[in-house]
């Protein structure tokens, strides 16, 4: 077998909503796009997004590393997401903040000092 691609998929209620978060708060860029799936890239990784009417508010396996935190919860909140768990300190020099997208998908944003 060989890999060619590896990729994070993560479910969302509402497509346009969804990709224009992705966008504004990464400034990702827009591969392809249909009702139903969205391919995006951020920092060099595909992330999928996977139309679901269903979905539920999760936690996701998504870690964003920034090189400044509190301005990229800002973006996240301009955006239209939402500050989950305020910052902590979880290892010498690396703090962690917990976000949600605008489809309560939860995820983290960790900076190293």
């Amino acid at each position: 077998m060989i890999v060619r691609e590896t990729f994070f998929a993560i479910e969302v209620k509402d497509m346009p909503r969804a990709a224009a978060f992705y966008v504004a708060a990464f400034g990702a860029s827009v591969l392809f796009t249909s009702p139903g799936w969205t391919s995006l890239r951020i920092a060099g990784v595909r992330l999928g997004l996977a139309w679901n009417p269903d979905h539920a508010p999760c936690r996701v396996g998504l870690h964003f590393a920034v090189d400044d935190l509190r301005e990229a919860c800002a973006q996240i909140e301009a955006a239209g997401g939402q500050l989950v768990a305020a910052s902590v300190e979880v290892a010498p020099g690396v703090i962690v903040a917990d976000v949600a997208d605008t489809e309560d998908n939860t995820f983290s944003l960790t900076q190293r000092a």
